[in-house]
């Protein structure tokens, strides 16, 4: 058998040759490929499970406190109220001071008020000293008349008559209240009574007050 002997040029331009012929076949199968026909659409692939939510972030700094609003108008005045009754009125007699030889039904003072409305009068006849032997008694009347006894009657003494080198001293107090009517004028008395009157023992009184206040209901 004869053997072909082929240069190197030879070799290069038959290697060339044959990758240029193996790059047109490719084309022309490629080329084959693209022309032919789409196939059938493949089914959407099933969708993956929800991932896991993520921690929450960090709460966010507070913002700075807003502005104090404007002060709101003062509101309507209210209607006035009902007007209240009138105030004590305070009627006080002139201080008595001193009587040295009381006796029986003796008048030691008065004192009148006029209601200003509908109410009652408080009537106090004070008495800061009483002077008197032990074998006396005093008593005091209060009355809405001169000598009466309607309001109130207070006493202190002795139940037996007869001399005494005793003398004896004390306060004494008769108070009463009486209803009034607006308008009216009222007058209250004060009478001192010495008792066992035979006796020549002297009873004195003294430091005397007579005080009427109304007040309205």
């Amino acid at each position: 058998m004869e053997k072909i002997a082929l240069s190197k040029s030879a070799l290069v331009a038959l290697l060339v040759a044959t990758i240029g012929l193996s790059v047109v076949i490719s084309a022309a199968v490629t080329m084959n490929l693209a022309i032919g026909p789409q196939g059938p659409k493949g089914d959407t692939g099933i969708t993956g499970d929800t991932g896991a939510t993520g921690p929450a972030g960090a709460t966010g700094a507070t913002g700075a406190t807003g502005a104090t609003g404007a002060t709101g108008a003062t509101g309507a005045q209210g209607p006035q109220g009902i007007q209240g009754p009138p105030g004590a009125t305070v009627v006080n007699s002139s201080k008595i001071n001193f009587f040295t030889n009381v006796t029986q039904g003796m008048p030691i003072g008065n004192v009148t008020i006029t209601a200003p409305a509908n109410g009652v009068v408080i009537i106090t006849l004070s008495v800061g000293y009483v002077g008197m032997y032990n074998n006396n008694s005093c008593f005091l009347y209060l009355g809405t008349t001169p000598g009466g006894n309607d309001l109130d009657i207070c006493g202190h003494g002795s139940r037996n008559s007869g001399p005494t080198t005793e003398l004896v001293w004390f306060d004494i107090t008769a108070q009463a209240k009486l209803n009034v009517t607006a308008g009216n004028k009222y007058t209250f008395y004060a009478t001192a009574n010495r008792y066992f009157a035979p006796d020549p023992a002297i009873m004195s009184l003294g430091n005397i007050h007579l005080i009427a206040a109304f007040l309205a209901t």
